[in-house]
């Protein structure tokens, strides 16, 4: 670990926005007891986002969208079990002509925003930096500005608490 600290003392919009004018490379671990999202920076720009638990996987979230049904992520599901390869859902469903590579991107970079979105409501926890670690094996990245996902994150809290309210 090169830098940490307690998401009590510095909310994770905040450090965000110092990885991102820090113009940092690493990944980005927020770690609370029951999650872990792991965030990566290419010279300050966020580049990767992923999260262990209650994030909707690909398929989840390309159903919702009317890109698959279900019977075609099943049959997708059943072969990606029983493959030695282990072939990435995503190719599969492209390999099978259910799906095609900008759909994917759209979706699996949908998917990273809502890992930012999620990762902002946290209020407890810890944050740890790993200088210089990259993505491995993954080729589809974020491309939008980070300040654009902190204000839209920011702003669904905002819309959440109000309702509640």
């Amino acid at each position: 670990m090169d830098f940490g600290g307690e998401l009590s003392i510095v909310d994770p919009s905040t450090i965000f926005q110092i990885f991102n004018m820090s113009r940092l490379t690493g990944e980005l671990k927020f770690i609370r007891h029951d999650n872990v999202a792991s965030f990566f920076f290419k010279e300050g720009e966020l580049i990767y986002a992923t999260v262990d638990t209650r994030s909707k996987k690909i398929g989840q979230f390309l159903i919702e969208e009317g890109h698959i049904t279900q019977q075609q992520l099943d049959e997708i599901l059943h072969e990606y079990l029983s493959q030695d390869s282990k072939q990435r859902i995503g190719n599969l469903l492209i390999k099978h002509g259910y799906l095609d590579y900008d759909t994917l991107v759209d979706t699996i970079q949908e998917q990273m925003k809502e890992v930012v979105y999620d990762v902002l409501s946290w209020q407890e926890g810890r944050f740890v930096f790993f200088n210089n670690i990259l993505p491995s094996d993954e080729d589809i990245l974020l491309d939008i500005k980070l300040d654009h996902l902190i204000l839209e994150g920011l702003k669904r809290l905002d819309e959440t608490a109000r309702d509640e309210k």
